[in-house]
């Protein structure tokens, strides 16, 4: 049996299937937002989010992180620093790899994002390295390799991401059926 990773195209074959995984094409994403969403679905991400929305709230106010920025602009500057920094180009398709294959060698990262260069993917996984996302392991074989996972701090950030991902998908019609 497969399924669909949320945050990918890819299907993921479940453990003791004989059948391989796949990647498959999904179409083009309309600019507009489904809205023949079953209302249920609908319902729960609505639940979700507000629940997301409380959470973070709750957090702020025990962290003390709201006593850092003092004005609403100042929480807006904070915000798109770690968008910024975090989401920049190819990081989150870097990410959606690594979380996909639960790890992966440079060229099997390059070959899954298509066109960047081996620079800016190198870049990239730097940048990521150093913001603790992802973990470079040297592996002893002949030619030397390397290969990339995401930390735990990565995982989390990915898991985070997946109903926001998910989201989106569902409400702009690129939830593709699983194949028989």
């Amino acid at each position: 049996m497969t399924t669909i990773n949320p945050l990918t195209t890819e299907l993921v074959r479940e453990p003791g299937s004989r059948r391989p995984a796949s990647t498959i094409a999904i179409p083009n994403p309309s600019p507009e937002l489904r809205t023949d969403v079953d209302p249920n679905i609908a319902s729960r991400f609505a639940e979700f989010a507000d629940a997301c929305s409380r959470f973070s709230r709750e957090i702020v106010e025990r962290s003390g992180t709201a006593a850092t920025a003092t004005t609403t602009e100042d929480h807006t500057r904070l915000n798109l620093t770690v968008a910024r920094t975090v989401f920049s180009k190819w990081s989150i398709e870097i990410l959606a790899v690594l979380y996909t294959r639960r790890g992966a060698r440079f060229q099997e990262i390059k070959k899954a994002l298509g066109p960047i260069s081996s620079r800016v993917l190198s870049l990239k996984l730097s940048r990521l390295e150093r913001l603790g996302l992802v973990r470079r392991s040297v592996i002893a074989s002949r030619p030397p390799g390397v290969e990339y996972a995401l930390t735990e701090k990565g995982l989390r950030v990915s898991k985070l991401g997946e109903p926001v991902v998910l989201f989106l998908r569902l409400t702009q019609g690129l939830l593709v059926p699983e194949r028989p």
